[in-house]
Order: C-alpha cells, then structure tokens, then sequence
C-alpha cells in the first residue's frame, strides 16, 4: 500500500510537472516576437526602450523604465508613467512607429537597419524613425520625397518582413 501512494505520488508530481513545462512552452510560443516584423532590442523591447507615447508628446523622446512595460504582439514597450501606458494599452497600433521600428530612409533605399531613436518625425499621426549618421540624415533625405519614399519603404518593408530580404 505504502508503495502504491508513493509510485501515485510522484507519478502526480511528474505529471505536474510536465503539464507545467506545455503550458509554458505553449505561452512562449503565443507571445514570441516577429524579429523581421520588428526591430527590437536583443531583450525584444521595442523602440529602443523609448516611451512610445513620448513621440507623440514631446519634442524628444524619452527612455521608458522597465517597471512599466505592456507587451503587444509579442513586443515589451516601456513607458515613463502609468499613464503613457494607458494611452498604449487602449490603442497599441496608433503610438507604434511605421515599418516596425526599422529605419524608414533605409527601407526606401533597400535596407532595413536600426534606427537612432532621437531622430524621428511624427507626420500625419504616424512615427517615422530615421538613421544618422556623421554624413548622412535620414530623415533630411526623407522630406525630401514623402510620399515616394513611403511607398517604397512600404513595399520594401513587406518583402523583408515575409522573407528577410529586400529584392
């Protein structure tokens, strides 16, 4: 009798266990993030730590705490109050930057590269984020031809988002 319980026992446990070990597997795999959808930091925070909502409301953006987070689409945004967050979580597509965070001028050009997180235009209630470089202004170039550029990095966007590659 003793060894029936104790056999039952840790088959219970093992069973425990291993239902523990699926359901986590399961939620990762829900959450995971689209790294060619998204430019992300190696921890998969998106906008380089930058309050998304910051864009929107200042002339600088501003670094999020860790503290105060919210996840969409498998992307953790950090925000500078819970108040950001709010706005965030009641509407996540309207404060998230264009073509997934990559550098828009890039895209354009037949690239996705990382963006520098200070050089951003907010137009038309969109986030556009640009590289810089010592020579080179992405965002300087895109003014120059917005709707052109925005149709390419579009399309550019879509294709290495599906594929990895710009053709």
């Amino acid at each position: 009798m003793r060894t029936l319980t104790y056999i039952s026992l840790v088959f219970t446990c093992l069973n425990s266990m291993f239902l523990c070990f699926e359901t986590k597997a399961q939620s990762s795999a829900k959450i995971k993030a689209d790294t060619l959808k998204y430019c992300l930091t190696p921890q998969t925070v998106g906008i380089g730590t930058y309050d998304p909502i910051s864009y929107f409301e200042h002339s600088a953006p501003l670094k999020g705490k860790k503290e105060i987070f919210s996840t969409f689409d498998g992307v953790t945004y950090w925000f500078v109050n819970s108040s950001n967050k709010k706005k965030f979580d009641a509407n996540p597509p309207a404060y998230l930057p264009q073509f997934g965070g990559w550098c828009s001028m890039t895209l354009a050009m037949g690239r996705a590269t990382v963006p520098k997180y200070d050089n951003f235009l907010v137009s038309n209630g969109k986030l556009y984020l640009f590289e810089r470089t010592l020579s080179v202004n992405g965002k300087e170039l895109w003014i120059k031809d917005v709707q052109g550029n925005e149709k390419i990095a579009l399309k550019n966007y879509l294709e290495y988002k599906n594929s990895g590659k710009i053709n």
